[in-house]
């Protein structure tokens, strides 16, 4: 299973008839994790009108909310932005200052989406894939081919440099079976490789 979220967090701000809109859009573990993200949001910008939100994750779960503006004018925009954009495991808050000019239905929901889209255009998106971890130990000579190698089908999580280098790896499922052959062909079967555990990476 793989999916498609935010590494890390992100802002932005949109001001429109002296309303200004911040997203704060951050890629979650759980559920859990995004409502707990809110809590954050609400309580550093306390002073605003609103503070609306939503949250979709990959267990199927999902919640926001419009936080005192009109029903279905912040909260649902902000969901279906974020599932139009293909984002899981992500929740976006966006805070809004009234600036004394009401926008209407129309032009709420039109500023949700947008302070919502902003936030997704400039976001570290990233593929997040089930994967096996290893661990490989490899001599001085080999390492650099043997890394190269690792690349090529995932990625090198750390490197410890002792009497033999250390490489701890992680390879989407599916893919491991190929890159242990590929190894093995490179040190002529010689190689420690041993596959530990399996968790969710990002790429």
């Amino acid at each position: 299973m793989e999916y498609l979220t935010v590494d890390g967090i992100v802002e932005s701000k949109y001001e429109i008839q002296r309303s200004v809109f911040i997203c704060t859009l951050k890629g979650i573990e759980n559920f859990d994790d995004g409502m707990n993200f809110v809590k954050e949001i609400s309580k550093r910008y306390s002073d605003a009108t609103h503070n609306c939100y939503a949250i979709t994750a990959k267990d199927g779960q999902q919640k926001f909310s419009d936080d005192g503006e009109p029903q279905g004018t912040a909260g649902m925009p902000i969901l279906q932005t974020l599932k139009k954009s293909g984002l899981t495991n992500v929740v976006a808050v966006v805070t809004r200052y009234f600036g004394g000019i009401k926008l209407g239905a129309g032009g709420l929901v039109a500023s949700y989406t947008k302070s919502c889209s902003d936030a997704v255009s400039v976001a570290n998106k990233v593929t997040v894939k089930l994967c096996d971890e290893g661990e490989i130990l490899s001599s001085y000579p080999d390492y650099k081919r043997i890394s190269d190698c690792v690349t090529r089908y995932g990625k090198i999580n750390s490197v410890d440099f002792a009497d033999e280098v250390k490489i701890r790896f992680s390879v989407p499922v599916g893919f491991t079976e190929e890159l242990t052959e590929k190894l093995n062909e490179l040190t002529a079967g010689k190689l420690c490789c041993k596959i530990i555990a399996q968790a969710y990476g990002k790429f």
